[in-house]
Parts: C-alpha cells; structure tokens; sequence
C-alpha cells in the first residue's frame, strides 16, 4: 500500500511540472472520472482516501477502489473543423458518390470506419470528381478533402 501510494506521488510529481490540466481517475471496477481543472491540482493521500483540490474543487475517492489516476494535457481531442470558401457539395446513391464544388486538383479520400483508406482520387479542373461504390460492403465510411468531409451509411 505505501508502494504504491510512493509511486502515485513521484508520479504526480513528475507530472506536475508539464502542467496538465485534466486528472481521470481509474477505478479498480473499470469507471474511469475525469475532471478539468483551470490551475494545478493538488494530489494528497490519506490513510482511506485519494484527495485531490484545486482552488475551486475538492474531490476524494476511497483508496481501495482506485487502481491509478493521470494527467493529461490535451482538454479535447477533438478539432473544430476549417471553414472554406468552397461551398463543395456532395450526392450519392447505393453505386456513387458524386461531388462538385470543390477546389480543382483537390484529393479526395475515401475511408473506412477501422481508419484504412480505400480510395483516392483528384478533383478535375471544375472541382467535381465521381467515383464508384458499388462494390463497399455495408457499413460507415468517411469522404474527406480539403473541402469537406462527410460521414456515410451504405446499407
């Protein structure tokens, strides 16, 4: 037990010098809580409890229960997405996806929902390009260029 409550601290305190702002607390049950805080939280232990305080917040948890806690810089993992002039559009039907609009020469990328990218292709002089997906199995796929990206269904 003061193992680990010794490698929880050295941790916090090799952590701490990076600046993270959001802790997830990993439970030994599997429930994972993440919290942002705006300044540095401080992480204390108990004889029973997990503490942690920021100068607005003040969280415990029952020592027994927590497997491990991080920091993390990143607040989201997720991007806004660009906004363009290029007012591209998109059509399709159970065979092709047809896309006018777009920045000439710009590529086109067709993805599956595992990350693998299944085509590729260049827009013609007029922004337009069609390609065939006739022969996709039923599932979700992303098309993305520099002048949208979109989530498709084929059923």
């Amino acid at each position: 037990m003061k193992l680990t409550i010794l490698s929880c601290v050295l941790m916090l305190t090799s952590l701490t010098a990076f600046g993270q702002n959001t802790l997830t607390v990993h439970q030994k049950n599997g429930e994972q809580f993440s919290f942002g805080f705006e300044d540095k939280p401080v992480v204390t232990f108990t004889e029973t409890e997990l503490v942690v305080k920021s100068t607005k917040t003040e969280l415990r948890y029952e020592l027994a229960k927590v497997s491990r806690f991080t920091f993390d810089s990143k607040e989201s993992a997720v991007e806004g997405i660009k906004e363009d002039s290029t007012k591209a559009s998109i059509t399709l039907d159970e065979y092709t996806v047809n896309i006018t609009g777009a920045k000439a020469g710009d590529t086109v990328r067709l993805i599956a929902s595992d990350g693998r990218q299944l085509h590729s292709c260049k827009t013609d002089e007029a922004g337009s390009v069609t390609f065939s997906i006739a022969e996709l199995p039923e599932g979700t796929y992303i098309i993305s260029s520099e002048s949208l990206t979109v989530k498709i269904l084929k059923k």
